[in-house]
């Protein structure tokens, strides 16, 4: 299926909660799309130039995110809000005439989706994360992550740890739950040293 998409210098991981304020005309014209059609976008990390103006060079792997909320703004801007669903995969990509990126998506199936209990050496992670929620950059996902998931836990984790946008794609691209939650150990590990 081929979705818009909307370059960012940050990543978002499913469940992610994010506000975002559009100015850019194929921006509102993507979200007036989306509302019309019901259906949502993709988010994908810049790896070469910026939010605005020409379209940027991406990573090849994404989130589906869905609109939960909108609003005018008192300067003048839209205000959305959107929240991330699904990991995907991006191919076939391509630019619009006023510059909107559109690419082919395909769900990322992962062994997080099955939602595999915390392996026993993983069991000091949860605790790490409701260390993190204590902070306030963290309170909008206080009450609401699922600590008998472990998807949950990974991926809030991924998002909120101090860490680089690279090292965060690199967990957003992990294929088994094993291999996300040995990147999230080591970086804990380099974290507390």
């Amino acid at each position: 299926m081929k979705h818009a998409l909307f370059p960012l210098n940050t990543v978002l991981f499913p469940g992610s909660i994010l506000p975002l304020q559009l100015f850019e005309q194929r921006y509102l014209t993507m979200i007036k799309d989306c509302m019309k059609q019901q259906t949502g976008f993709v988010t994908v990390l810049i790896s070469e130039g910026k939010e605005v103006g020409a379209a940027p060079k991406i990573v090849c792997t994404g989130c589906y995110v869905e609109i939960i909320d909108w609003e005018s703004l008192s300067n003048g801007l839209l205000g959305i809000k959107i929240q991330a669903k699904h990991r995907v995969k991006l191919s076939n990509s391509s630019v619009r005439d006023d510059g909107l990126l559109l690419a082919e998506t395909s769900p990322i199936e992962s062994t997080l989706d099955h939602n595999p209990p915390m392996p026993p050496a993983f069991k000091p992670l949860p605790d790490t994360l409701k260390q993190l929620l204590e902070h306030p950059f963290a309170t909008h996902y206080k009450d609401n992550v699922d600590f008998n998931n472990t998807a949950d836990i990974c991926y809030r984790l991924s998002e909120l740890l101090p860490i680089s946008n690279k090292q965060k794609q690199l967990l957003l691209e992990a294929e088994t739950a094993e291999q996300m939650l040995d990147q999230l150990a080591l970086h804990i590990n380099v974290l507390q040293t």
